[in-house]
């Protein structure tokens, strides 16, 4: 036995003599040489001073399962748009580094990477929308222990997207949300923290409960999830939960985060309750879940609202968007409902794209500089609504049915209802009051449509339409 053990020590003997210590400084060997000379094993000591553009390039690419250890003094401090750190081997170790970006600071594909007492700041404001503090793209395994994020966080995805993702759910236009569970549970996070408040991170448990006082909310794999009166604003995003059962967080905040407020994926069941995003890039962002309810939820100024992506039977209630790029947004879900909900001054106030079938009824979009409602394919039952002052207040197409029933378009500075290549569809008890230009403009075919009982302030406009209705009153 003895014997065997001193003939693997002897094996691995030339491994670990090759292993080198690498020094770096600002005024001497830069770590982007460092990087692209070294090999698996080494050790790359920064000393102090600043590692920028003046003498690096960015992203600083770590391809080999290399330890970066800062001395005291040594920060990396990343130009605009560019990772800090691209980390594409598995078993790199980060120590003691002080890392400011203006994007993004790590942006790791490479699993069992492991960070120790590292600090990680967003060095510019002016940067905040879509940056963040770590991006974990389908890894594994990750330790994260001592570390300090200020103005950041750490967002936790599946791999970037390729040509294998087919139609997997996307979580944006980079990453996967995620098809296996250890994206999200096999990490260690230990005593860390975001903007002086704890990094809290709980998985596969029953129950749990998060402390309202963290700075950062991630659970994933557990049965049910509570969250009440936590404010997680300032982080990148600042609650990440995925895979659980069950999710009922309430009374919310998440302001300034740089890429999603609030984040659910893979959720079967709960509530969102008199949560709140402002001035976010996603508000409130629920992916691939079902019969997820959101009730009294508010987003203001944000990129994007409230957004359900490929969500079934689920639904927005009494809840209000102002001043966003897209208010509300659904795309490629079944099943949900828009109740009682406002959106005032968006340029899309609801963005319905290639949905199953919606119930949109007793919902408000006022002031909308591009759209009040936008239905792409989506086929609807639009009822008891008001559209007011919208440059258009209704737009739907794409060869499917909509059912518009006793609605009221108001001031539309356009047009109020725009239809483009319809399927049947029933229009009854509306009244156009105010338009501006044209009540109702029709293009292409109207799919044998019925035209029943409407106020109308403006004669349609048929100019563009290869038919007329086929029944009307």
């Amino acid at each position: 036995m003895k014997r065997w053990i001193w003939m693997v020590a002897l094996l691995l003997l030339p491994l670990a003599a090759r292993a080198e210590t690498l020094r770096v400084s600002p005024d001497g060997m830069p770590l982007t040489a460092a990087l692209s000379q070294c090999a698996d094993g080494d050790v790359i000591v920064l000393s102090a001073g600043a590692y920028d553009e003046t003498g690096e390039t960015f992203p600083l690419m770590v391809d080999k399962a290399v330890t970066l250890r800062g001395e005291d003094g040594a920060v990396i401090d990343a130009p605009p748009f560019k990772a800090a750190l691209r980390i594409e081997a598995d078993g790199v170790t980060l120590q003691n580094l002080d890392i400011r970006f203006r994007r993004t600071g790590i942006y790791a594909i490479g699993s069992d990477l492991t960070l120790k007492n590292c600090r990680i700041s967003l060095a510019d404001e002016a940067w905040r929308t879509s940056s963040c503090g770590m991006w974990c793209g389908g890894i594994c395994r990750m330790t994260l222990r001592d570390c300090a994020f200020t103005g950041c966080g750490v967002s936790l995805a599946g791999p970037p997207l390729s040509e294998k993702t087919g139609n997997v759910p996307k979580l944006t236009g980079l990453f996967e949300v995620g098809e296996d569970v250890e994206f999200f549970t096999s990490h260690t996070i230990e005593n860390c923290t975001v903007n002086g408040k704890p990094l809290f991170y709980a998985v596969s448990l029953p129950s749990v409960t998060a402390p309202s006082d963290a700075g950062e909310i991630i659970c994933c794999g557990c049965d049910r999830v509570t969250v009440r009166d936590a404010d997680v604003s300032d982080s990148s995003m600042g609650m990440v939960l995925a895979y659980n059962r069950e999710i009922f967080i309430e009374n919310c905040r998440a302001d300034r985060c740089g890429v999603f407020g609030i984040y659910a994926a893979k959720c079967d069941g709960g509530l969102l309750e008199s949560c709140s995003a402002a001035g976010t890039n996603h508000g409130l962002d629920i992916r691939a879940s079902s019969h997820i309810l959101l009730r009294n939820c508010t987003a203001a100024d944000c990129d994007q609202g409230l957004f359900f992506s490929l969500v079934q039977n689920s639904a927005m209630l009494d809840c209000t968007v102002t001043g966003t790029g897209q208010g509300y947004f659904m795309a490629a879900g079944s099943g949900n409902t828009l109740r009682n909900c406002a959106a005032v001054q968006c340029e899309n106030g609801f963005n319905l794209q290639k949905e199953g079938p919606v119930l949109m009824t007793g919902c408000t979009a006022e002031g909308c500089t591009v759209c009040g409602v936008r239905l792409d394919a989506t086929p609807t039952a639009f009822i008891h609504n008001t559209l007011r002052d919208n440059w258009v207040a209704v737009m739907a197409y794409g060869g499917v049915s909509f059912d518009v029933a006793d609605n009221l378009f108001e001031n539309s500075r356009c047009c109020a209802l725009y239809l483009r290549d319809i399927a049947y569809s029933r229009f009854s008890g509306n009244v156009f009051t105010g338009s501006r230009q044209a009540s109702v403009q029709a293009v292409g075919a109207l799919g044998g449509s019925a035209w029943i009982g409407n106020e109308l302030d403006l004669p349609v406009d048929f100019s563009g339409a290869a038919d007329d209705f086929a029944l009307t009153d």
